[in-house]
């Protein structure tokens, strides 16, 4: 039986996803022995990046145009395209700076700015067809796999599409932001991590970025009734999720009010 052809890409992020995916978890490995990997950088200068591919892995998020044009291609010669990681999936750390004018950051941190060529921070989905997504900073390893062993097998991958929260009830936890008075994100973020930060009795920062239909402007009032400053709320909407729609119609009541 042949293997698998696996091409995994990195865009604008702090490589940890690829770093994760070939070192650190500990049951992914085992997969991995029935795919090709066609490219990584990480593991190997060689490669074909021009594909075809069975499935593709992408981390990191759209900041260039050339970027765009590289993804598209991605997608065309990909049966199975999956956004790996915060930034990925939901725009994640660089997507921060979609809060500011584009050539106010580029000013900010550059002097000569003729060889700059950013754009308007994204996540994958903006410009291409996403089969599923890998979330978490750093990316969760059930998740990872399921995307691995759906593609293996045929079948469509089964992604949690609930609240953090679930989480937290199902291992038992006692609720940081009622009884602590912490200011938890789990109510809107989506599952996947376990509920790690509340199980170390830490608000959960919403890495995994907003489940769907996340009533985020509500947990913003919240948030406000707890005496937290318009500027720390609207720090943690933005944090990973300054590209998403749920997140930002959390900042825009916090603007409102």
């Amino acid at each position: 039986m042949n293997k698998l052809r696996l091409g995994f890409f990195k865009y604008s992020c702090c490589m940890g996803c690829s770093y994760f995916f070939a070192y650190v978890h500990k049951h992914v490995p085992e997969v991995l022995a029935s795919f090709d990997f066609v490219f990584i950088k990480l593991l190997s200068r060689k490669g074909i990046p021009e594909g075809p591919f069975d499935i593709a892995l992408v981390e990191g998020t759209i900041t260039e145009a050339w970027q765009v044009d590289e993804l598209k291609m991605i997608r065309e010669q990909s049966k199975k395209l999956f956004a790996v990681g915060s930034c990925a999936v939901i725009g994640g750390i660089p997507a921060i700076k979609a809060t500011t004018p584009e050539l106010e950051i580029e000013k900010r941190v550059y002097k000569n700015l003729s060889s700059i060529h950013s754009i308007k921070p994204h996540a994958v989905d903006a410009y291409v067809k996403v089969d599923g997504y890998i979330r978490g900073c750093p990316p969760a390893e059930r998740d990872l796999y399921e995307a691995l062993t759906s593609v293996l097998t045929g079948r469509k991958p089964d992604f949690p599409q609930y609240s953090v929260c679930i989480e937290c009830k199902l291992k038992g936890n006692l609720c940081v932001l009622i009884a602590d008075n912490m200011p938890c994100m789990g109510p809107v973020t989506n599952a996947g991590c376990g509920a790690l930060c509340p199980s170390m009795n830490r608000a959960c920062y919403s890495c995994f970025g907003p489940m769907k239909q996340a009533n985020a402007p509500a947990l913003a009032k919240k948030f406000k009734a707890m005496g937290i400053s318009r500027d720390d709320i609207i720090r943690k909407f933005t944090e990973f999720g300054a590209d998403t729609i749920e997140f930002r119609k959390a900042v825009e009541t916090v603007y409102e009010d």
